[in-house]
């Protein structure tokens, strides 16, 4: 085990900047020896606000000139599945931020490269590591709800980034889908343990792109006759952020944000938690931070590799299902 992890980081773009690289400086046992991008006014700045020690805008030397023991692809999703090809030559860690490509055909593409290439990989889903979620996860699994039937989930906010890429198609994949349906369906099957998808029933709301989807709401059926319903938008949250995530099984229910428990007694509910205690305050970020802690655990062989490829392959095969059943206005069958 290596007391300090060196790491190097591809793309300094909204979500390095706003979310990693903070919790990367807080954090002892990393080092982020060098960051990759194309724009060398952005990189300069960072390095001097950071300390970073190297700076490229050519990947190939990012990579010939150092050593790492961990990669972080933190790119536009178009470049996804080549700079995780071309890195997989030279690091066998490597971090993908969601979504891991723009479709099921890339993701499978990606993952039998990097398999081939027995290269570790964690996607960046960090939902499933928020406290409140993990701690409903336990409650879950020690079948405190009974057996769960009903999850509903819905995210109001704005884009998750103003550039231009974002809402392009041939870039990003596609629209409010990939920035938050799939981080929130990925917390839902999860949750529920990754059951078989059974069929979906969609529809995409185009009022401020005709490009891809601002809004849309979907209900996911399993096999196991469990129901996910979701509904997401970039345009209904009025500059504010609105989430819920409320699960129900048949001996109670939980809900998220704040985190509530409710236990089924004859025909009431219970609630085990006090509502004035609860508080959601910065756990989004903490998700991010439980998730990084969780990567650089498994690259130093402390911690289980999860939040795989063959997982997000999973998730992109569900959202090309979605999108294909609001383009067609039917129930999808996978």
């Amino acid at each position: 085990m290596k007391k300090e992890l060196e790491i190097g980081i591809i793309g300094c773009g909204a979500v390095a900047q706003i979310i990693h690289l903070p919790i990367l400086k807080k954090m002892s046992n990393v080092k982020i020896k060098a960051i990759c991008d194309v724009d060398k006014r952005k990189i300069l700045a960072i390095k001097e606000k950071y300390n970073i020690d190297l700076v490229y805008t050519d990947i190939k030397k990012f990579f010939v000139e150092n050593e790492f023991d961990a990669v972080m692809i933190l790119t536009p999703t178009n470049t996804h599945k080549e700079i995780a090809e071309f890195a997989s030559e030279y690091c066998k860690n490597i971090f993908i931020e969601k979504p891991v490509a723009r479709n099921y055909k890339e993701t499978e593409e990606l993952r039998k490269s990097l398999e081939k290439a027995n290269v570790n990989v964690m996607v960046g889903f960090n939902m499933r590591f928020r406290p409140d979620a993990m701690l409903m996860k336990s409650l879950v699994e020690a079948k405190e709800f009974g057996i769960p039937y009903l999850i509903r989930v819905g995210w109001f906010r704005p884009k998750s980034s103003s550039q231009n890429w974002f809402v392009k198609k041939s870039y990003a994949g596609g629209g409010v889908i990939m920035d938050l349906a799939i981080n929130i369906i990925d917390l839902a099957m999860w949750m529920l343990d990754y059951p078989e998808v059974f069929s979906v029933t969609a529809y995409n709301f185009y009022h401020t792109s005709k490009d891809v989807e601002d809004s849309a709401t979907a209900m996911i059926k399993t096999k196991d006759n469990q129901v996910i319903t979701f509904e997401v938008s970039w345009i209904l949250s009025n500059e504010t952020e609105f989430f819920y995530f409320n699960l129900f099984g048949t001996e109670g229910a939980g809900l998220l944000n704040p985190l509530r428990i409710f236990k089924q007694v004859g025909t009431s509910q219970l609630e085990l938690t006090n509502p004035n205690r609860a508080t959601s305050a910065n756990l989004y970020f903490k998700s991010y931070e439980n998730e990084l802690k969780h990567f650089f655990a498994a690259v130093n062989g402390l911690g289980k590799w999860v939040s795989t490829l063959s997982e997000a392959s999973a998730r992109m095969k569900l959202i090309e299902a979605i999108y294909k059943s609001a383009l067609s206005n039917r129930e999808t069958k996978l």
